[in-house]
């Protein structure tokens, strides 16, 4: 007899097993935390293998701080949408894991409780043929989380820590965006090369060929991101001093203001020395 008992039970058992996870609710996750203030969804599926044309349920939530709220897939049709009570009328048969829809989870910004649960129970499912199946409840467990600050983002650095060059020298300054650099004019190109004071920036310089200048200016352009900074150089250039040809005369007209002063001298005493020697001439006359 109790052998008997032994393998009717067993039987029972095999024959069950596989139909307690046919008729049921099931939610895409059973536990969770929010943030005070935030909210979270979840998705609600009912699983037969029976066709059916549609579920219903009640859904009621522990406290106010933390309430709940359904709402239907798309192409379902919710009878009940601002009841407690809600039936889930299809469109055609279903059957397999059904997405009946979402459940929203709110916690108020400033709760009285640490914790909620939603709770979905005497959920029913009608059949194609008519027939009613009692479908399995469902607990939803909320813990009210402390929100995490996200951590600030550093600023991106678009400035150079120095420019280099073997023909200049550029001392970069705080907060200054613009230098100037005298050149010889035998110069063609200059050498400039900018390091940035971030390795994940990029340097970009225009021409620097002399003749290619554009107002005697060199921009260069530092990007990180969105943060972008300018340099500009402005290149002066300086001229040649004059070289004397070998068969150049130079005039000193210094000097020859000063001889021409010292023959007008001349002139005047010889002047002089005439006139003294023709009254000279005159007076001996008289005598």
């Amino acid at each position: 007899m109790k052998k008997r008992i032994k393998y009717f039970f067993v039987a029972f058992i095999l024959l069950v097993i596989p139909f307690i996870n046919v008729l049921a609710l099931s939610v895409s996750k059973n536990d969770l935390t929010i943030e005070k203030g935030g909210n979270n969804e979840i998705e609600l599926y009912a699983n037969t293998e029976s066709e059916i044309i549609s579920v219903s349920f009640t859904l009621v939530y522990s406290t106010y701080d933390i309430p709940a709220n359904f709402t239907p897939a798309d192409g379902f049709n919710d009878t009940n949408p601002n009841s407690i009570n809600h039936e889930i009328i299809f469109d055609k048969a279903k059957t397999g894991k059904i997405l009946l829809g979402t459940i929203k989870i709110n916690v108020k910004m400033e709760p009285k409780v640490s914790a909620g649960t939603v709770n979905l129970h005497t959920a029913k499912a009608k059949t194609k043929d008519g027939d009613t199946i009692n479908l399995n409840n469902q607990s939803i467990n909320v813990k009210v989380g402390t929100p995490v600050e996200e951590p600030k983002e550093e600023p991106k650095s678009a400035l150079l820590t120095k420019i280099e060059s073997k023909i200049v020298n550029i001392e970069l300054k705080e907060n200054t965006y613009e230098y100037t650099v005298d050149i010889d004019s035998k110069v063609e190109e200059l050498d400039l090369k900018g390091i940035a004071e971030d390795s994940d920036a990029t340097v970009e310089i225009t021409s620097q060929k002399i003749k290619e200048l554009k107002d005697n200016k060199i921009i260069i352009t530092v990007k990180n991101g969105d943060a972008e900074k300018k340099y500009t150089i402005n290149v002066i250039i300086k001229e040649d001093k004059k070289v004397k040809k070998d068969n150049e005369i130079t005039i000193d007209n210094s000097k020859f203001e000063e001889n021409k002063n010292y023959k007008g001298k001349w002139i005047v005493i010889s002047i002089i020395l005439i006139i003294i020697l023709m009254v000279s001439l005159v007076l001996s006359r008289k005598k």
